[in-house]
């Protein structure tokens, strides 16, 4: 599977929100959330909104459509 990966660090890993509890992701090729294995979405959770996305590793937040091809 391709996965897309955050323009300014590269990490392949994604959350929901900076804060609260959150869901932690990937986002395939086609822009579309792929949950971490062993994750049952919460209903408290915030959920995954493509429109804005937080890296898990760096500051940068964003839309999806501007992650890049993963290097990995």
């Amino acid at each position: 599977m391709e996965l897309l990966a955050c323009p300014k660090c590269g990490s392949e890993w994604f959350v929901s929100t900076r804060s609260g509890e959150r869901m932690v992701f990937q986002m395939d090729a086609e822009q579309q959330p792929v949950l971490a294995e062993a994750q049952t979405p919460s209903a408290t959770a915030a959920p995954i909104n493509p429109n804005h996305i937080f890296c898990g590793a760096c500051t940068w937040q964003g839309p999806a459509s501007e992650l890049v091809e993963s290097r990995m």
